[in-house]
């Protein structure tokens, strides 16, 4: 993975920021060069996945650290579970495009991507979520130092529910691309239904590739009922264009326009989507019809369409009629006469709904501030199990760690917080004080504040960290440049 760091964003000791700053410095600069563009008959081009969201409309199993792309409770074609990045990646992969792919993200979504991906995607790293108008501008500014300005840069979620035929279809955006260079292309799919959750892009003819009349981002429903009278499409969520095409987007907005400056800046970008910054302000426009499968599945009553089974996790349904289940506890859920609901269990809370209602959940969140239950690390995931204030003021924190074979945490110490590890499973190689020590079952180790510590793994590996803390929702990680040769 090609990771780029933000410091300033860290409160970290001189020392600590001194090793951070001088090994950033050399992660950038030994970053390579990507890779030469696509070249498969007439296609040329590089593909930009947007990776974000806020993790509102499937709560509770989605969250901040956990975004709707990084939840696997889909199935490949062998009934192993995955993710909707990971089916994605799997497609540009079969497509010969996986090579060609960068992902942009937030911080809190790195260690998701690295889990689920390993290091063989390219990724953006921006240093704060302001949608995706500034993230593609920054990444604009990241090719634009890497690759010719004339090459076709193809933008898009990182999460469509598509079948093949989707990523075929790229080879004809290359080529409309390069035969008009100074016109924006979309991708449009025949509206199932009214609905304000997507654009509309209003066609001036039925053929396959056609002058766009008119964009609409997010309609209300009325406007979308008389779009689609009017042959309106949904906007597949696509932006295909030459590189230089979003650098003149990129000059428009009086910022810094290399990438470095960009990021130090990246805050006065305006915090909007590139639907309504650039789309609905560009007159040169393209819309190409896709008639193949297309979903968002960005929702409940849309999720569950896709789902193999009406059960996921530790769970049964008697009577039952188009109800799901999503239990991601080991305690069992049990659902007698239901009609159109969805049960979700998990750390984070638990969501019973009719389905009908699901694209409104996020609404009703605006008020829930629980921070994350569970999310994904490089390493594994973690999953806090208790949490509560003691007597003497001070917060504990109780939570399981999965940890991979051959993984390692990173060397570290908490200025505030004292912890203990209890090993359930496998074996690890520690690092505590200085001192060495080997691992297993029944292993309790306590690590006061301000010791330095790590730990790698020689097998698959469980435990239970407990944390003592002023404030158990304060960031108190510390890293050092001391390692044991980690993954």
């Amino acid at each position: 993975m090609r990771l780029l760091l933000l410091l300033d964003s860290v409160p970290v000791t001189s020392v600590a920021k001194s090793f951070l700053s001088a090994r950033a410095h050399q992660l950038i600069s030994t970053v390579p060069s990507l890779k030469p563009p696509v070249q498969k008959g007439c296609w040329m081009m590089y593909i930009l996945l947007l990776s974000g969201g806020s993790g509102k409309r499937l709560w509770p199993l989605s969250n901040d650290l956990n975004s709707k792309q990084f939840l696997r409770i889909l199935e490949d074609a062998d009934g192993h579970k995955q993710s909707m990045m990971e089916r994605v990646f799997q497609q540009l992969e079969a497509s010969g495009l996986a090579d060609r792919t960068v992902i942009t993200t937030t911080e809190a979504q790195l260690d998701a991507i690295e889990h689920q991906l390993g290091t063989k995607v390219s990724v953006i790293h921006e240093p704060s979520r302001r949608d995706t108008f500034p993230a593609i501008m920054l990444a604009t500014s990241y090719l634009a130092e890497r690759i010719d300005p004339t090459e076709t840069i193809i933008v898009m979620p990182v999460d469509p529910y598509v079948d093949a035929s989707f990523f075929q279809r790229f080879s004809a955006l290359d080529a409309a691309v390069q035969a008009h260079p100074d016109a924006l292309h979309l991708m449009g799919v025949e509206p199932l239904h009214p609905t304000s959750k997507y654009g509309y892009i209003i066609p001036e003819s039925t053929s396959t590739m056609s002058p766009v009349q008119q964009f609409r981002e997010k309609p209300s429903l009325e406007t979308a009922v008389e779009l689609i009278d009017q042959g309106a499409l949904w906007n597949c969520g696509v932006f295909a264009c030459r590189l230089d095409f979003l650098t003149e987007r990129l000059n428009e907005q009086q910022v810094p326009v290399t990438y470095q400056a960009l990021r130090t800046a990246y805050d006065s970008l305006e915090k909007t989507s590139f639907d309504y910054a650039v789309v609905e302000k560009t007159t040169h426009l393209f819309v190409h019809r896709y008639d193949g499968y297309w979903k968002d599945l960005g929702t409940w009553n849309t999720l569950t369409e896709e789902m193999p089974s009406s059960i996921h996790g530790n769970a049964r349904l008697i009577h039952s009629t188009n109800t799901h289940i999503v239990n991601e506890l080991q305690v069992p859920v049990l659902g007698i006469g239901l009609t159109d609901l969805i049960v979700s269990v998990s750390p984070d809370g638990v969501l019973v709904s009719s389905k009908e209602e699901t694209p409104h959940l996020k609404d009703y969140l605006v008020d829930q501030e629980l921070p994350p239950q569970f999310e994904w690390k490089r390493w594994g995931y973690a999953t806090i199990l208790h949490q509560q204030q003691l007597d003497d003021g001070r917060y504990a924190v109780t939570r399981r760690l999965h940890i991979q074979a051959n993984h390692q945490i990173s060397h570290h110490y908490h200025a505030q917080t004292d912890s203990t590890w209890s090993i359930l499973q496998g074996q690890a190689e520690a690092i505590i004080d200085g001192k060495h020590q080997l691992l297993g079952p029944t292993s309790v180790v306590h690590i006061p504040r301000e010791v330095p510590h790590t730990l790698k793994t020689l097998s698959d590996l469980i435990m239970i960290e407990i944390k003592y803390s002023i404030d158990w929702t304060e960031e108190d990680n510390y890293p050092l440049p001391i390692s044991l040769g980690s993954n």
